[in-house]
């Protein structure tokens, strides 16, 4: 595949929304993280295809569409590597959580650390995504 502009400026789109996206996770309070997640649990329960084409949305086609755009814009593999492992270790941990709240199961105090964890190393994937598309096309 040959790189393009038009691909790298989607992915360094994409990464400012991905990065974006787990600011709130990253300053959220964990009472107000508890009751988001314990809100998550009930629709979760109760929802049927619309739920479950959500979650495939959001713990597989998103993070593989990102990295797509960023194999298209022409990024090194072995980032490409690093970064599909880190969406993977993102939906196994989320998919871990959903499923133990979806037990009755409360969010803990150890689910809001590794939440934390999580948003503090996609925003640093995102802003390294962005600074390797700035370096190779400018």
């Amino acid at each position: 595949m040959t790189p393009s502009l038009e691909w790298a400026k989607a992915a360094a789109v994409l990464s400012v929304l991905y990065g974006g996206a787990n600011v709130y996770p990253l300053w959220a309070r964990f009472e107000d993280t508890r009751a988001k997640a314990a809100e998550f649990a009930v629709i979760a329960s109760g929802g049927g295809g619309p739920v479950r084409v959500t979650r495939a949305v959001l713990y597989l086609f998103a993070p593989l569409a990102y990295l797509w755009s960023l194999l298209a814009a022409g990024l090194h593999p072995a980032f490409l590597a690093v970064a599909g492992i880190k969406f993977w270790v993102s939906s196994l941990l989320g998919l871990r959580t959903e499923h133990r709240l979806l037990r009755g199961a409360e969010y803990r105090v150890a689910d809001h650390r590794a939440s934390r964890l999580d948003a503090v190393s996609n925003i640093v994937l995102a802003a390294a995504a962005v600074a390797l598309l700035l370096r190779s096309w400018t």
